[in-house]
């Protein structure tokens, strides 16, 4: 019963609440589904907008909630068709175009957002929206903001980022310039015992020596790394274990990429160091480490469910509670105002010593009384009798008010609580910059200058610092998303089907949008093709020559088409490559083209040879 009388209680206060702004429409089925939506109960909520829509289409208002619904359901694309739908009933009202222009924003489509913003802003000036759309505005120039500090960012780091070649590169006259100007055992003792700084530069200059000269050193690099304090050092640290491409140095990278107790920038390291080079069985350990991570995923969510049913009945308890208090709080104030009321209007005359009225500090004055009504009269028994009773209505309200203040607080902790585990079931795309990983690492070659003797090679301009410090910007949930993405993208290289379903349901948890085509390569790569018109679209759009990371990109893509046409018909992608072989202004797009168009001339040649 108490239950009953707190949800009538909220209900009507949210009725109150939403109907200052849409009371012609507030209809049973919005009224409820609101009520739902505040207890955050999303599929109760839905299925009254739902039957608002279907009873009554032309009320923008169920559009408008099952959108919110949606959004709230990490359902961007279906909020957003759900607001646009309210529009069109509509096109005025300043809550629709906001919420329009926040599931542009989610869906990472900012020039549609800020159209939509800047309506509210024009046609309802100074509203609570339009101070919304203020605020989502610099949002947006925030997020530009970032972008361009992660490009400036990723330019930086060029030099590990992984490279899509498949053969090894020799090593360059700036590292064998190097092996005879510092030794590598001077460098395993700077790092060993050296400062800070030494310890830095010692770990960046290992990784310009060959594998061959680092694996006699692997157990001593091995056994630092649980020593080292400085993260730098010791990220730099695993890229030079890496280098040494030993089963020992798999095995150790590994146990760094699955321990949980490591951070996923450091994770990101390792799988950057295990990219050195990647056997079938490692291959298939890295599959199975990206299953874990999902897994891990998943059962953090299903914990995440559990924990917040268990806080609302917690809460649902507690507002019983604090309700039932209310009342009798307010029953107590009523009593103790009937008391003032009595004590007040006695006459002086009739007041002994001690016996007259009290000052009530905010207390009602007393109520006036009719002339035709005659006071009662009391006596001084029946006033220090009222007195009494009062000091107890007094004390009763006081500890009253005190626990209904300790219930709120502990109302306000498990909100604060249960939005934290909410947060954790929320699905949300990633609309800027990913950071991830490819299969082999990029060394970027200057021109060879000589070096004067017995000067260090890191004071020597254009002799390149091929191992620069690590560093993973965002937050875990980013770092872990990073992770995830790069491993996919490895494991699609590698060309395994039966990869795919892991490779799946991994994306189903960490999909981001800018990722969204790379994810449509690895597919193909594994050969699953839904993607592959848009591939094709790719190779037909403008790019820097300059830029690396496009250029091998697009390389695979022409290594998809090439498989994808091993196994299709397609006239438009066949002369797409045979143009690429022949006029592409970049080399490896080009041998990427003529090997694709080698595959094709294989495929056309085995049945001319069998007739």
């Amino acid at each position: 019963m108490r239950m009953n009388k707190k949800i009538l209680y909220l209900l009507t206060f949210l009725i109150i609440i939403a109907g200052c702004g849409f009371s012609a429409e507030m209809t049973d089925n919005i009224k409820k589904g609101i009520s739902k939506m505040a207890l955050n109960r999303l599929d109760d909520a839905l299925t009254y907008f739902e039957r608002e829509i279907a009873s009554n289409p032309r009320n923008g208002l169920g559009y408008y909630y099952a959108g919110e619904v949606y959004y709230r359901k990490a359902n961007f694309s279906k909020a957003l068709e759900l607001f646009q739908k309210a529009i069109e009933i509509e096109p005025n009202r300043a809550a629709y175009h906001l919420g329009t222009g926040i599931a542009y924003l989610a869906l990472g489509q900012s020039d549609k957002a800020i159209e939509e913003f800047q309506t509210v802003i024009n046609n309802a000036p100074g509203t609570y929206e339009a101070k919304q759309a203020e605020q989502n505005l610099a949002k947006i120039k925030g997020m530009k903001r970032d972008r361009e500090i992660v490009e400036k960012w990723q330019n930086a780091e060029k030099n590990v980022q992984v490279e899509k070649v498949v053969e090894k590169k020799p090593e360059t006259p700036q590292m064998q310039i190097l092996a005879q100007t510092v030794s590598i055992d001077s460098l395993v003792k700077d790092l060993r015992f050296g400062q800070e700084s030494k310890r830095k530069d010692a770990s960046k200059m290992l990784y310009n020596f060959t594998s061959s000269q680092l694996e006699p050193f692997l157990p001593q690099f091995i056994s630092h790394m649980e020593k080292e304090k400085n993260e730098e050092v010791k990220k730099n640290l695993l890229l030079v274990i890496g280098k040494t491409q030993t089963q020992q140095a798999v095995d150790y990278l590994f146990g760094v990429l699955e321990n949980p107790e490591k951070p996923f920038d450091t994770k990101m390291v390792a799988l950057a160091a295990l990219s050195e080079t990647l056997s079938p069985a490692a291959a298939e350990k890295l599959k199975d480490v990206l299953d874990k991570m999902v897994s891990a995923k998943i059962k953090k969510r299903e914990d995440a469910r559990a924990r917040i049913e268990s806080i609302e009945k917690r809460i649902d308890d507690l507002e019983s509670q604090k309700f039932v208090l209310r009342n009798d709080i307010t029953k107590l104030r009523t009593q103790r105002q009937s008391i003032y009321d009595k004590l007040n209007v006695q006459p002086a005359v009739e007041e002994g010593p001690g016996v007259g009225p009290v000052p009530a500090p905010g207390i009602a004055p007393p109520s006036p009384v009719p002339a035709q009504r005659q006071i009662e009269i009391l006596t001084p028994e029946q006033i220090r009798q009222l007195r009494a009773q009062l000091r107890t209505i007094e004390n009763d309200i006081h500890n009253k008010e005190s626990r209904l203040s300790r219930l709120e607080k502990q109302v306000e902790n498990l909100n604060a609580e249960k939005t934290k585990y909410e947060q954790l079931l929320v699905k949300r795309p990633t609309t800027g910059s990913v950071k991830v990983l490819g299969v082999t690492r990029a060394t970027t070659v200057q021109p060879q200058q000589e070096i004067p003797p017995g000067m260090p090679p890191q004071m020597v301009p254009g002799v390149p610092q091929v191992q620069p410090s690590f560093t993973q910007a965002g937050s875990e949930e980013e770092q872990e998303q990073s992770l995830a993405l790069s491993i996919i993208k490895i494991l699609g290289r590698i060309g395994k089907p039966d990869y795919l379903p892991v490779i799946e349901k991994a994306w189903e948890e960490y999909k981001a949008d800018s990722f969204e085509l790379d994810y449509g390569l690895v597919r193909a790569q594994l050969g699953s093709y839904e993607y592959i018109d848009q591939l094709a679209a790719r190779l037909q759009e403008d790019y820097p020559g300059s830029d690396q990371d496009e250029v091998y990109f697009r390389a695979d893509i022409v290594k998809a088409l090439g498989n994808y046409l091993a196994t299709h018909e397609n006239q438009d992608y066949a002369e797409l490559i045979g143009y690429l072989a022949e006029s592409d202004p970049n080399q490896v797009v080009k041998i990427a083209a003529n090997q694709a168009l080698s595959k094709i001339k294989s495929k056309e040649e085995k049945p001319a040879r069998q007739t």
